[in-house]
């Protein structure tokens, strides 16, 4: 599934009262499933290098840096990262395939070229 951006709408209160919205818990849940289903080890420890490639269903306007956001939170929770402040470097790609959707990571030590 695709993430879920992460914007000021993320958390809502009413009645004076905090929560997600369904849309957002149900993406969490069915995310942090995945995730476990496909790595199981300790969080990866030490800077990173981040390949995201974003299977869009639609031209529909979407900011990626929203989505990024949302991607690097269930990372950590997943314990797949120890913590977002790793990643060194990310390369991002949209794609529309009509009716897909999908979200493919590739995770590799950041090696500094400098």
């Amino acid at each position: 599934m695709l993430p879920v951006p992460k914007s000021n709408r993320y958390i809502r209160r009413r009645g004076g009262k905090v929560f997600k919205p369904p849309r957002i818990k149900n993406w969490e849940v069915r995310a942090l499933w995945e995730i476990c289903q496909q790595y199981s080890g300790e969080p990866i420890t030490g800077k990173l290098s981040i390949y995201v490639e974003l299977i869009l269903p639609n031209h529909r306007r979407r900011d990626i840096d929203n989505m990024l956001k949302s991607l690097w939170d269930i990372l950590e929770r997943g314990k797949v990262i120890k913590n977002d402040s790793q990643i060194y470097e990310v390369r991002t790609v949209k794609r529309v395939l009509k009716g897909e959707q999908g979200t493919f990571i590739r995770i590799k030590e950041f090696v500094d070229g400098s």
